[in-house]
């Protein structure tokens, strides 16, 4: 396993990423169901990226809230012709779904703008492969009990808040604290999954707690939860799909076929969220109206990784850094291809956005 040197010390990169997020394992739930070259004027270290390639089985990674393109298995039919398998494993959260990348047990999948930042700090041989616009917002949210007497964000500083740390949640409280004139340490960060942190709130062991959908919904409708801050106006550059760098510069044309279907699936979603809240409320054990209202606060869309989108995943980072929440400076443009090895794994309706 390659390690990392920190000062006289020499840890292995899961240990570090371990380290970084704060937790103590990383749990797969289901699974199987130096050449310097630059995009503009970043630099990116990998070899030239290849069209054809010998892969037999491409593993794909996705999160509890649910996949469609997994549930209506495109990329298996599409694939399928060439003799090349899909298998795909599920995560809780994209820490674990990075360290799954780290370790080589899946070849791409999708996260927040927080985890990378996390697995680039550990040294994670990760490629930043389509930026994903974030939602609305309202999906997300810090929430205090209905009878809590915190009754605005100002009023959390010194108490207890629960969130999972190196996800999107971890972003959002730091930009949520700054505009309440707050920073990160003036909280007791409570480092929970979200399952157990929602326990915790519940429990009333912890004052506030972080919130998503569609659990949000239905702690909204049962009003037993006030919002103090949802993420409406945090300005986020949304999520990602990474990749391996090996799978990423040996596959080229593969890697633009599979995005394709994520596109497309996405255009579909966008336009049918009736059908798409029915396919996913019972793989996240929810009902259809709940699941049709969290689509509806989701943005399925795609765009392509250019400047613009990795100078503002470069402002995450820094901030992170500056806030001592990440303890290493991360450049973001280490973790990017060139201008051309970017058009040959973008599908063409997702440049054209550039």
């Amino acid at each position: 396993m390659r390690k990392v040197q920190i000062g006289k010390y020499s840890i292995s990169r899961r240990d570090l990423l371990y380290a970084f997020y704060g937790l103590v394992s990383f749990t797969t739930l289901a699974s199987c169901d130096t050449n310097k070259t630059s995009i503009g004027n970043s630099s990116a270290s990998n070899t030239n990226i290849k069209g054809s390639s010998s892969t037999k089985v491409v593993r794909l990674g996705y999160q509890v809230s649910g996949d469609l393109t997994h549930e209506k298995g495109v990329i298996e039919k599409r694939l399928a012709p060439q003799g090349i398998g899909v298998t795909w494993s599920q995560f809780v959260s994209g820490p674990p779904l990075l360290e799954a990348l780290n370790v080589g047990s899946i070849d791409m999948g999708p996260t927040g703008e927080t985890p990378p930042i996390f697995a680039q700090a550990a040294d994670t041989n990760l490629i930043y492969v389509v930026n994903t616009p974030p939602g609305t917002g309202e999906g997300s949210a810090i929430i205090v009990l209905k009878d809590s007497p915190i009754k605005t964000l100002a009023d959390i500083k010194g108490k207890k808040v629960a969130y999972s740390r190196g996800t999107a949640q971890t972003f959002f409280v730091v930009k949520a604290l700054e505009q309440a004139g707050l920073t990160i340490s003036d909280i007791q960060s409570v480092n929970l999954t979200i399952a157990d942190g929602r326990a915790a709130f519940l429990n009333k062991a912890v004052d506030a707690f972080v919130e998503g959908d569609p659990n949000l919904i239905k702690l909204q409708r049962e009003g037993s939860i006030r919002i103090l801050r949802n993420a409406q106006g945090i300005n986020t550059p949304g999520g990602y799909y990474l990749a391996s760098r090996d799978f990423a510069t040996n596959n080229a044309d593969l890697l633009k076929a599979i995005l394709s279907e994520y596109y497309q699936i996405g255009e579909w979603a966008n336009k049918n969220r009736r059908a798409a809240a029915e396919i996913l409320a019972p793989k996240v054990k929810t009902d259809v109206d709940t699941m049709e209202l969290t689509l509806a606060r989701r943005k399925y869309d795609m765009k392509p990784i250019n400047e613009e989108v990795i100078n503002a995943q470069q402002k995450v980072a820094d901030l992170l850094y500056q806030l001592k929440v990440v303890p290493k400076l991360v450049d973001i443009r280490g973790a990017t291809l060139t201008a051309q090895q970017y058009v040959a794994i973008t599908p063409d309706a997702v440049r054209n956005k550039a």
